[in-house]
């Protein structure tokens, strides 16, 4: 754990009881990507007006906006990832605890609010919702929206290639936050079996180190990020634009939930937002019929 920037965020994720249970080969998380033309074209600077609260997003996104005459998005400011339900935890979940919350107990306020910024967003402000925003790297490529902060930096490669003019930025953060975390982080482990037999445990933790212990070939080979001191002081990491941005976010970010049931309870929680978005049911309802789902979901055995 000593080699790890930031290790007791960064590798979090096979952290159990304070032991950690494997390597990872890549870990993610998401900063904001800027086309900085469409900021341009806008009147705005991607530098100077990147929003950095939930508050500011609102007012930039809309200046970033088009629409045709029957009121259809045809460019798009920001949105957030509407499609998986694993981004209420990565996304929605992240917000509610920056605010001191968390995405597990929504009977509170820092939940009602987050879900009420999220409602607004798609129904009252139209800047989108369900209906956009599928492919993250595709939408941002194809030029149909000017900040997407669902990449990580994998996604930097494709960009590049594509020679699109852009800036990253760190995910924003309420203006009166708790917690100053970004999106969550998600990774990718080779993780080691405490049931196995110890020479098989010996075995394995040394197949995943052979694997995962290559950060700079990783990262300039391939956009992936191993959140190695080697790799943080390495001349290759430095000289590659903005990577200090997701290292920077990792070191201050955490992990969803360590939770048996993770799916089940990312489907309740996109449940809660559908039934206002979709529905239009009020918040506290909806939330309340999410709190009972999970509840049950996780006194599952």
């Amino acid at each position: 754990m000593d080699l790890y920037v930031a290790p007791e965020n960064t590798l979090q994720g096979g952290i159990f009881d304070g032991k950690l249970y494997g390597i990872p080969n890549e870990v993610s998380i998401y900063a904001c990507y800027v086309n900085k033309k469409m900021f341009t074209d806008a009147g705005l600077d991607a530098d100077k007006d990147f929003p950095k609260t939930w508050e500011q997003m609102h007012d930039v996104a809309e200046k970033l906006t088009k629409r045709d005459a029957s009121g259809k998005l045809t460019q798009q400011g920001f949105d957030f990832d509407w499609y998986r339900p694993n981004f209420m935890y990565l996304q929605w979940g992240a917000m509610v605890r920056q605010l001191g919350g968390s995405e597990l107990k929504l009977d509170t306020p820092e939940a009602e609010k987050t879900m009420q910024y999220w409602v607004d967003w798609a129904l009252k402000d139209k800047l989108g919702g369900p209906a956009y925003s599928t492919d993250q790297t595709g939408d941002f490529i194809a030029g149909k929206v000017a900040i997407r902060c669902g990449m990580g930096s994998w996604a930097k490669p494709s960009i590049e290639e594509a020679k699109i003019d852009y800036t990253v930025k760190p995910v924003p953060i309420w203006e009166n936050a708790k917690n100053k975390n970004h999106f969550d982080i998600y990774a990718y482990f080779h993780m080691v079996s405490a049931k196995s037999a110890p020479e098989v445990q010996a075995a394995a933790w040394k197949l995943a180190w052979a694997l995962d212990s290559h950060p700079i070939d990783y990262m300039v080979d391939a956009g992936l990020l191993q959140p190695q001191k080697v790799l943080s002081e390495s001349k290759q990491f430095k000289d590659i634009p903005f990577m200090n941005v997701f290292l920077d976010e990792m070191s201050v970010s955490m992990y969803s939930p360590h939770v048996e049931q993770f799916s089940e309870v990312a489907d309740a929680l996109a449940r809660a937002r559908d039934r206002c978005v979709v529905q239009g049911m009020a918040i506290p309802e909806s939330l309340k019929m999410a709190q009972d789902e999970i509840d049950k979901i996780m006194a599952k055995k």
